[in-house]
């Protein structure tokens, strides 16, 4: 088992003048990274407590990350586009020794010291630093959003995040020194698919900011500047960005390789993607922040969009066992899972158990595994009742989205006194809308032949674009919030 400094070393002393971070015009080199990283590591080493990263799109949230690797104490990273109430709720749980703060925020910290950017440039380190972090130690903690309303710190051991970083620059077959396109906040994992697997290849990270998200244009002109070799996003990112008129393979003949997780892939977003780009090589994965980023894939081609309507999310990576509880349940099983909830017993216990020193995780997404390759069928806490009937509202979405007279969709329930009353289709749909009566009726019509009348939505509201959260998924809880 390679080890993340160790390659990170052998990088600096072949290519040391390498960019490996860059945001917009603010780039690190190799060196650098290794420089800095090493004057982190020797203010923090002492702690017993991960160092809170804090900030956006910074090179310098990434000097944090092989810091808190290089001292043996891991990190926390919490963007500033956290809410302040839930950065303290993470904070205060964290206990941290040390904070970086990468931000230009005001952010007022009650605990832990904290340290900045012009702090770390100045401290001086005599000697390389020695990385103390050991396969067990926990690498980083990610918060993922808790039903209770309380942040959840998923704890990923550093023998994990090296196995993943190990699997993705194996699917990789770009080989070494790409660059690569990140769009997610560094406080979600799908940003970890791009960070590790770009150092441990010795490429290019290039950062995209919630700016950039906001004003395609923006965005443009950074692809523009930059030719992205790997492409690492959710699906509803990519959605959006093409609508860039210039985002094909013609225009744009560098990107080669792109990679999708965090949410389902659409057939209809796959397809336009392997139109625009015949050459590219296009991998759909899944997996939860629990079981560090992703635990499948598959290669997303023509014959596999002529098979299947709804999308596989492939095979199980090497060390991961896949299995279904009798009602569907999707269990992981193996190196890759989370060591727990940070201080939270009950939660850890409700998903998490180990036999023969082997952990596994519930999923609580339901799944099931055909021809040979594994389908996501949505969450079981997705699944609502309405008239007395059980019914997944991803199931709805699917089939939606298979119309030719619509380009994305999300299913809201309506609720009134706590029952679900009727079903509302936030639709962007393919082409204006000039006559809303006429266009309902077309897509209701494509729904009943596949799902029975009580499933179809009861009127539609269309849209420009579905809105993002921060992390580039589909806000799901700002449309339900605008139709109730």
């Amino acid at each position: 088992m390679k080890d993340i400094i160790n390659v990170l070393n052998s990088i600096v002393k072949d290519s040391p003048d390498s960019i490996a971070v860059r945001h917009i015009d603010d780039t690190l080199s190799y060196k650098e990274l290794d420089e800095l990283s090493d004057q982190l590591a020797s203010l923090i080493q002492d702690s017993k407590k991960p160092v809170i990263l804090y900030g956006h799109m910074s090179p310098f949230m990434v000097v944090g990350m092989i810091a808190g690797i290089k001292a043996g104490c891991g990190y926390v990273p919490i963007d500033t586009s956290v809410p302040n109430e839930r950065t303290a709720m993470i904070i205060d749980k964290t206990e941290p020794e040390f904070i970086f703060d990468t931000s230009d925020e005001t952010f007022e910290f009650k605990q832990g010291k904290v340290l900045t950017i012009e702090g770390v440039q100045n401290t001086s380190t005599p000697e390389v630093f020695e990385s103390h972090m050991k396969p067990e130690d926990v690498v980083y903690t990610i918060f993922t959003s808790g039903s209770t309303g309380e942040p959840k710190g998923v704890q990923i051991q550093y023998t994990s995040l090296i196995e993943f970083a190990e699997w993705m620059k194996d699917l990789n077959q770009l080989g070494k020194g790409q660059e690569w396109l990140n769009q997610a906040p560094f406080s979600f994992d799908l940003s970890v698919m791009a960070i590790y697997p770009c150092l441990f290849t010795g490429g290019t990270l290039n950062l995209v900011d919630k700016d950039m998200i906001k004003k395609p244009k923006l965005l443009n002109d950074m692809l523009q500047k930059t030719p992205i070799n790997v492409w690492v996003s959710t699906p509803s990112f990519i959605e959006m960005c093409l609508l860039l008129p210039t985002l094909d393979e013609k225009q744009y003949p560098s990107l080669k390789e792109f990679f999708f997780c965090g949410e389902i892939l659409p057939h209809r977003t796959a397809k336009a993607l392997v139109e625009r780009f015949p050459s590219a090589t296009i991998y759909n994965t899944y997996g939860p922040t629990e079981a560090t980023v992703a635990v499948t894939s598959i290669q997303i081609t023509p014959e596999i969009l002529e098979k299947y309507s709804t999308l596989p999310v492939g095979q199980a990576r090497p060390g991961t066992t896949l299995s279904t509880t009798d009602e569907g349940e999707l269990i992981i099983t193996g190196n890759s899972v989370s060591v727990g909830y940070l201080k939270n017993k009950e939660k850890t216990q409700e998903v998490f158990s180990t036999s023969e020193d082997t952990r596994s995780y519930r999923s609580g997404d339901r799944a099931k595994f055909e021809d040979d390759q594994w389908f996501i069928q949505g969450r079981i806490d997705f699944q609502i009742k309405m008239n007395g009937y059980r019914m997944e509202l991803e199931e709805i979405e699917t089939i939606l989205r298979q119309s030719s007279w619509v380009r994305e969709a999300v299913v809201v329930p309506i609720y009134k006194n706590g029952r679900v009353t009727q079903l509302i289709g936030a639709v962007v749909p393919t082409e204006n809308v000039e006559d809303s009566a006429k266009l309902s009726h077309e897509i209701k019509s494509d729904l009943k032949s596949s799902l029975p009348e009580y499933m179809i939505p009861r009127k539609f509201v269309w849209m420009d674009q579905l809105p993002l959260t921060s992390n580039g998924k589909i806000d799901r809880k700002k449309i339900a919030e605008e139709l109730n």
